[in-house]
């Protein structure tokens, strides 16, 4: 029983800093929002003091944790496969660092010592003896692996998400691209004015096809090469066909934006025929919800008044 309560305590314990914890940053955006407000109404187009101070605050603690994970991390034993399966995926979810991959295995490694000591604070209190040990051990280490797994799922997620805005904004880039070319601007002065136009309603596409104009720019790429570098980077048929067709215009002296308009057609047409898949699994996956919480209560209300009567005449019988 002293354990169930020891346990219960520590449960509200964590709860009760979660939600101050939750107040605390509301109310840090909060400040941040109203700070930008006035910045606006007074006519300023820079960053307020409270913003900046806010910025640099944020910053230390994430430079704090990111060493702290990077040391923990630094002793977490795992394969050169999975440390590149790891970049890979950051690298998609549009972290470029070199200290990322060593952050999110210190991730790894802490939420692995939170299982264990977890484990063995929950557990020994409800077993007495040296079993109550051996459980909380097991137990927390089944609860660490489990944890352990969360931030590799995070970060596939993010990397899952950042690629479906980069694919929705294919379109817009293919038209912007078309417009520059047949204005006259070379392709490599196009890609750069498209990037900046993509800056502010598409930023994840722009950073990417700005990686892409540097090594053209800067480190001397092909188009081909840069490009294609792009679309194994970020794993997308349709970079690859934009590779393809921008190389293939270059090598046979065909007109650029044409082959450009009839790709950005047919993604267009991809990106339309998703969503439309999308509205039709609809109806199917709202079943499981409707037979959850609806369901039961019709049953309620027709088989309600037939299981009374059905009580009340075994009472008599």
């Amino acid at each position: 029983m002293s354990g169930q309560l020891s346990v219960f305590v520590a449960f509200c314990i964590v709860a009760s800093i979660a939600y101050v914890g939750y107040l605390l940053v509301d109310r840090l955006i909060l400040r941040l929002h109203i700070a930008r407000r006035l910045g606006l109404a007074a006519g300023g187009a820079g960053r307020s003091r409270v913003e900046l101070n806010l910025a640099q605050r944020s910053a230390d603690i994430k430079g704090f944790f990111g060493r702290v994970f990077a040391l923990l991390g630094a002793f977490l034993p795992l394969g050169e496969d999975d440390r590149r399966k790891i970049a890979t995926a950051l690298r998609r979810a549009g972290f470029r660092s070199a200290n990322t991959t060593t952050v999110v295995l210190g991730a790894k490694a802490a939420a692995l010592l939170g299982g264990l000591l977890v484990g063995l604070a929950a557990v020994p209190p409800m077993v007495t003896g040296a079993l109550g040990w051996g459980a909380g051990l097991i137990a927390g280490f089944l609860l660490g692996v489990m944890l352990n797994l969360v931030p590799e799922l995070v970060v596939a997620r993010m990397a899952v998400l950042r690629s479906r805005r980069i694919h929705a904004g294919l379109p817009d880039a293919f038209d912007l691209l078309i417009v520059c070319l047949e204005s006259g601007l070379t392709f490599e002065r196009a890609l750069q004015r498209t990037v900046a136009d993509l800056r502010s309603f598409r930023p994840e596409l722009a950073t990417e096809l700005r990686h892409a104009s540097l090594e053209m720019s800067v480190h001397g790429r092909t188009r081909e090469d840069a490009l294609g570098r792009l679309a194994s980077h970020l794993d997308s048929r349709d970079f690859r066909d934009f590779a393809t067709t921008v190389a293939q215009s270059e090598r046979h002296g065909t007109p650029l934006a044409d082959s450009l308009r009839k790709l950005a057609g047919s993604v267009r047409v991809q990106v339309i025929a998703a969503m439309q898949a999308k509205v039709a699994r609809l109806p199917v996956l709202l079943i499981l919800p409707t037979m959850a919480f609806v369901l039961p209560g019709i049953i309620v209300i027709v088989g309600g008044p037939a299981f009374v009567n059905l009580m009340d005449n075994l009472e008599s019988f």
